[in-house]
């Protein structure tokens, strides 16, 4: 049992969610065999999931049967019945997480129930709560579409020669439509640059020219944010104009979008600013940090309760070309700990250098860097740089002259300081 694809899944299940299974296991409702709820339990025990010995089927089958010979048909038979109700029990926490989901689904029911009148007063109160307004994400859209079918489908059902609101239905699929293509496209356009890969994609161009002749439907938050993302990224580095309308639309309805969403919207517009500092715009310095500042006070630069090594050492080096050292000593205080434990402490001891260099504090920032090593070649690097460059605003030659055969050999140096390094020596 080892290798079935149960035990990758259950291995997922936090506390939480293990207690709530065993539940779901425990209800007639949902599950009539006890020997799923038995081989629930018995996986639950100790490190059962972790250890090879555990997880062998005939010793499973002894727990669980101990009054009968092995059989193997039998003991795959239970398993596939508790992978079953996994399955189950897993689509149902994300129904239940979908704000939408149920509501639509009972809409749905009503309905086929053919009950009018109480469809009537469930669909005018998703409306009320929003469903179907423009100030929605796709995945609220989506939800928009199902609402407005249904009940054409329910008016069609009453009386076809009547009004079936078909074009509320109609108008709600294409904007689905629009600003599901224009999702995709900014997620091909950011992955087919990394990946070196081209991406066919149908109506795309058809799409773009709708919006660019249809400016109402800029007032969807999902259609603009995609639509100016995807002007950004295709026309970048020249597509200032289009970056400026994409941070103001976000602005105004980040609270539209899921945190992951945001999170994907946030680092479309940090590319772009980074490649126009790239190109030497300064202002895009300022940019980038602001576009940092609002994803850490918002806290969606968290994913999965964790934050990227690379994305703490990215925005606290944009802050510090800007001198935000207040917000840099922050974001050390604040966010140290939800980086990888791994590095957490090389990159932690790395930024506080730097923020103490910057601030001219070599002797704190030596101390920081005197006994640094990183399995990470550019991060390593650019300590050693750094601490070059202490030894010579230290007017300590004697150390910077012993570290320079190995600086030369290794080019740590830009030219300006290998220049003044050489003098020193000389």
């Amino acid at each position: 049992m080892k290798n079935s694809t149960i035990i990758a899944v259950l291995k997922t299940l936090d506390r939480k969610e293990r207690r709530e299974f065993n539940k779901w296991l425990s209800s007639p409702f949902f599950n009539q065999r006890q020997d799923v709820l038995d081989l629930f339990q018995y996986l639950m025990v100790a490190n059962h999931l972790e250890e090879d010995k555990f997880l062998e089927k005939e010793r499973i089958y002894r727990k669980l049967f101990p009054k009968e010979s092995y059989d193997d048909a039998k003991i795959r038979q239970t398993i596939h019945f508790l992978h079953r109700q996994l399955e189950h029990f897993l689509a149902f926490k994300e129904i239940e997480n979908d704000e939408y989901a149920y509501s639509v689904a009972y809409l749905k029911s009503l309905r086929k129930r053919r009950v009018p009148s109480v469809f009537q007063k469930k669909f005018n109160a998703l409306k009320r709560a929003g469903l179907g307004s423009k100030a929605l994400d796709s995945n609220g859209l989506k939800h928009s579409f199902a609402l407005f079918d249904e009940h054409s489908s329910l008016l069609v059902g009453i009386d076809r020669t009547k009004d079936i609101h078909l074009q509320d239905s109609i108008t709600a699929f294409d904007t689905l439509f629009i600003s599901e293509k224009l999702k995709h496209a900014c997620l091909a356009f950011s992955h087919q640059q990394v990946f070196k890969t081209n991406y066919k994609s149908m109506f795309l161009d058809e799409v773009i020219q709708t919006v660019e002749t249809n400016s109402s439907l800029l007032d969807y938050p999902a259609i603009a944010i995609y639509y100016f993302g995807y002007l950004v990224q295709s026309q970048a580095p020249n597509a200032d104009e289009h970056y400026f309308a994409l941070k103001r639309t976000l602005q105004e309805h980040v609270q539209v979008f899921s945190e992951a969403e945001q999170r994907d919207i946030y680092l479309m517009a940090l590319n772009y600013c980074i490649q126009r500092m790239n190109r030497g715009a300064t202002p895009f310095i300022r940019e980038a940090f602001e576009m940092y500042r609002d994803a850490f006070q918002s806290r969606i630069i968290l994913e999965n309760g964790s934050l990227s090594r690379r994305t703490y050492l990215n925005a606290i080096l944009i802050a510090l070309r800007l001198k935000e050292f207040a917000w840099v000593e922050q974001i050390i205080t604040d966010y140290t700990s939800f980086i990888e434990p791994l590095y957490r402490e090389t990159f932690s001891n790395f930024c506080k250098a730097k923020l103490a260099f910057e601030r001219n504090n070599y002797p704190l920032a030596q101390e920081l860097l005197i006994h640094f090593d990183s399995s990470d070649i550019l991060i390593n690097l650019n300590a050693k740089t750094m601490l070059l460059k202490i030894y010579y605003e230290e007017s300590e030659y004697d150390a910077l002259y012993e570290s320079l055969p190995e600086a030369q050999k290794c080019n740590w140096l830009s030219p300006r300081w290998g220049r003044k390094c050489v003098e020193v020596h000389l």
